[in-house]
């Protein structure tokens, strides 16, 4: 009987630490989109366009050409 009580409490110990795992190393929850007045100097609208899980509002991508960087856009 304590093989399986420890078997079940293993199984809950390492669903926990895969989600903080997971939750740690997934972008999107800890992402901030910039607003369109707060776009830098140099970056050009590309035509990539997604729809932000979470807020479900459009994001748009924009590129630098010089350094290759991409922001990405709350509209």
């Amino acid at each position: 009987m304590k093989f399986v009580i420890g078997y079940f409490v293993f199984q809950i110990l390492l669903l926990i630490v895969i989600l903080a795992i997971t939750h740690h190393t997934d972008k999107n929850s800890r992402k901030a989109f910039l607003q369109p007045n707060e776009v830098p100097e140099g970056f050009e609208k590309t035509s990539e366009t997604f729809i932000d899980t979470k807020t479900k509002k459009t994001i748009y991508v924009y590129y630098n050409r010089l350094t290759g960087k991409r922001i990405y856009v709350e509209h």
